[in-house]
Formats: C-alpha cells, structure tokens, sequence
C-alpha cells in the first residue's frame, strides 16, 4: 500500500492474550521465513526517533513476528507513548498505535495515561462503523481481535453490508467498484471476526481478486506493474482463508533486495519502507485473522 491513502496494516497482540508459535497447519504454503527475518532485520535498522508513529507501529509488529523479544522494543514503544497522542486522531491510526503498542508487550489502556482501546471505540460514526475507510474500519477489526481476542457482530454486519457486488473500495460505497486493496483487508478483517470464506460474499470476493491477478501480481492501479503492497495484501487473504500463498509471495521474493528491503515495484524502489513492513507478515506465514502467532 504505499500510496497516500494508504495507513498500513501489520498488527499484534496484547499482552495477556496467549502468544504462541503457530500450529502445525497455520503456517501458509510458500511461506519464507528466512525471507521475512532479514526483511525484518532491516527494518529494525531504522533508529525509533527517525520513524513516524504510524511506521513505528508497523516496525514494532514485524519484528515481534519474526521473534524480537517485547522487551527489546521498548525504545520503540517509549518513541510511539510519545508520538501517539497527536496521532491516533482516526479509527485506522489508533488502530496501528494499538497494535504497535501489544507488539511490545505494553497495555494500550494505558499508554501514557492514554486508553486508546476506549479512543479507539469512541471513533465510531455508529455501531460497529469505524472511520470512514475500508483501512479504518479494517485495521479497526484487527486491532480489537488482536487487543480482545474478539470482534464485535456489528463490526461484521457493518462491513458486510458496505459490500459491493464484488469487494469492497476505500471509501466504503457500496454502489462503487471494488479495489484489490480495500477487498483483501476486508476479507482478513471479517476472517477475524469470524465470517467463514466458504460464505457467499467471500466467495465472490476472493474469485474478483484472483481475476484480478497481472504479472505475477497485483496492483491498486490497473494496468501498473504489480506492486508489493498489494500483492502483500492479497498473500494475507489468501492466508486468511487457509488457502496457498505461494504465488503472491513468489512475487513479493522476487521485490527482496540484498539488503532484506523489499522494493514497491521492480521498476520503483522507492517505499522500501511500507513495502518491506507490509510483507512481513506474510513471509512469515503468519494467519492475522487469529491475532499474531509469531511464526
């Protein structure tokens, strides 16, 4: 996702809901986690006070999935306590510093003297409506199932209904096309609230973003080349689903540079930041939509 619109999606656990190595069966086919540890390991170059909250947070998130202690990211949860304030000003941003916060073993009740579980509730427009975005409502979901171990029915019922023929877009119209990036969260977000892939929505959700599907990859832009953060996206539906992720993360393999960076698109390096923590979670075969199981 690195376009402006989007905010990211990695996320965490809180701590008092059990961390614990994945299962056997959880882990999705073509996973690498040699892959994503040396992409983690170059994001754990970047100093805390060089990283926005936002990217702090998503940094935080892969690096306790490839098995950075929580202890160890205390710099960086001490960089977010600080920052967060003026940035969780959105549903999908106090979502990340949720997440970024139980990545690193901390209480997002009490940040700072802050709850931003409670300002995180408090950014409903109505019932189960996070936001105004796919991203808000989505991250939103994730946040609540990593922070709660659940997700409230009228998160689902809300966003099932926003639902397009096909998918879901940014801005949530139901009378508008879908977009690779908007329907994949969403298809990951309602997995976590429980919504089977076998259900008829699903269903039609998954088989528009397979169409979808173009060099290898995908894309936000139709007729770009595919990007990382898309085809990130789409390797967490897929292993949300219990389904391979073999081929988007063959593409995501090949965007990797020597440094464990991984590049927007091979023609754009440029984002290696959002591109390389986006892909993280999937290397490692983590399923998001059962709250983070470091792989």
């Amino acid at each position: 996702m690195g376009r402006g619109r989007s905010i990211g999606l990695s996320l965490g656990l809180l701590a008092g809901v059990a961390l614990v190595a994945a299962p056997a069966g959880v882990a999705s086919a073509g996973a690498d986690r040699a892959a994503a540890s040396r992409a983690a390991a170059w994001l754990a170059g970047k100093q805390p006070s060089a990283l926005p909250a936002g990217q702090q947070a998503d940094v935080m998130v892969d690096m306790r999935i490839t098995g950075t202690a929580p202890k160890a990211l205390a710099p960086r949860l001490a960089a977010l306590a600080n920052a967060a304030p003026g940035y969780a000003t959105e549903a999908g941003r106090t979502a990340k510093v949720v997440l970024g916060v139980v990545a690193a073993g901390g209480n997002p009740r009490r940040l700072g003297g802050t709850d931003y579980i409670a300002r995180l509730q408090s950014q409903q427009s109505s019932p189960g409506r996070y936001g105004r975005t796919a991203f808000d409502q989505g991250l939103a979901m994730l946040a609540l199932r990593a922070a709660t171990g659940k997700v409230h029915g009228a998160a689902v019922t809300t966003l099932t209904a926003l639902a397009s023929a096909d998918g879901w877009n940014f801005g949530l119209d139901a009378s508008a096309a879908p977009d690779i990036d908007s329907t994949a969260l969403s298809v990951v977000a309602l997995r976590a609230g429980g919504t089977a892939c076998s259900s008829p929505m699903m269903r039609r959700a998954r088989a528009w973003i397979a169409a979808q599907r173009a060099g290898g990859g995908w894309t936000a832009y139709p007729g770009s080349p595919p990007s990382a953060n898309s085809t990130a996206l789409v390797a967490r539906s897929d292993i949300a689903c219990g389904g391979s992720a073999a081929g988007p993360l063959a593409l995501i393999r090949s965007l990797q540079q020597r440094s464990g960076a991984i590049a927007f698109t091979k023609a754009q390096p440029e984002s290696r930041l959002l591109a390389t923590s986006e892909s993280v979670p999937p290397l490692a075969g983590v399923s998001l939509a059962r709250g983070l199981r470091p792989g």
